[in-house]
């Protein structure tokens, strides 16, 4: 399959839906004022948060799953967190979760558990998921904690991902730009990764999924590490990018410029976070560790 095969050709189709995922996030889905503080000793820390990212892509990557399941997941968990809960339940969940990293941790395993079922093509049923969590937590409390997230989210789901915005933006350029269908792979499978790498990030659960994903597109495209024959055709796509940024409802050119000096921090290796290494997942020594399990997930059930 060709790279823009996996991009909508239907411009007025995606421009429509493009403008309706930026007026989600500013309105459904808007709750970017962070729920962290670094100060506080006896608060969760952003550590512990990529730490349970990671196994969430741990997890999807042992089921062959889409990790942008991981990033519907964290959005959730994200929003979650930094909004008023509407239930006395979910506000007591949220209060315990920012200061006990055994319940934030329950809380990540409710909703990737929740993510799944939502996104994917296949179901993990709760006592194969307790499973793979190796047993730290019962299928009753993964199940009740799923509820709670769930009032507590109004039963909103669905927030657009940064990579779901990325690829409406690649999909309007497509008619303007004419570079290699190689290109185009290289294009997309970057955007993806420097998306995916900033879910890890706590610092952008408070940025607009749209922030991200033209930080991320303008990233590759200037990106000087990149050949110069490849990094010629792309730069040809700056300009096309700056006009649809007047279009639509995006944030200041100052916002996401913050946001591309971040996430190049974080994708240079010289500058940027150095990854955790070792096989351990658990936030603390206190907390029991947890793998991935070696069952299979070919025991995964089809929906129906």
């Amino acid at each position: 399959m060709k790279p823009t095969e996996n991009l909508s050709r239907n411009t007025e189709a995606v421009a429509e839906s493009l403008a309706a995922m930026i007026k989600r996030e500013l309105t459904t889905f808007s709750c970017y004022d962070g729920y962290l503080n670094p100060s506080d000793p006896n608060m969760i820390t952003a550590d512990d948060r990529m730490k349970l990212v990671d196994w969430c892509y741990d997890i999807v990557d042992h089921c062959k799953l889409s990790r942008e399941t991981v990033a519907s997941a964290m959005e959730m968990v994200d929003r979650f967190l930094s909004m008023l809960s509407n239930s006395a339940d979910a506000a007591l969940v949220s209060d315990e979760a920012l200061i006990d990293q055994s319940k934030f941790q329950l809380l990540t395993i409710a909703a990737l558990y929740t993510s799944i079922k939502i996104n994917e093509k296949v179901a993990i049923s709760s006592d194969l998921f307790a499973e793979m969590c190796s047993h730290v937590y019962t299928v009753e409390e993964i199940e009740d904690m799923e509820r709670t997230l769930l009032i507590g989210l109004s039963w909103r789901c669905h927030a657009p991902t940064a990579h779901q915005v990325g690829m409406s933006i690649l999909s309007l350029l497509l008619p303007y730009v004419d570079i290699p269908e190689v290109t185009w792979g290289f294009l997309m499978d970057e955007m993806r990764y420097l998306t995916e790498l900033a879910v890890r990030d706590y610092y952008f659960s408070t940025q607009r999924a749209s922030t991200v994903a033209l930080a991320a597109i303008f990233n590759v495209i200037n990106d000087t590490s990149t050949k110069e024959r490849r990094r010629r055709e792309l730069l040809g796509i700056g300009a096309f990018l700056s006009v649809m940024m007047e279009c639509f409802n995006f944030d200041h050119p100052n916002q996401i410029a913050a946001a591309r000096s971040r996430l190049k921090s974080l994708a240079n290796p010289k500058i940027g976070v150095q990854e955790e290494d070792g096989d351990d997942k658990s936030l603390d020594d206190s907390i029991k560790t947890f793998k991935v399990s070696n069952r299979s997930c070919s025991q995964k059930q089809k929906r129906k």
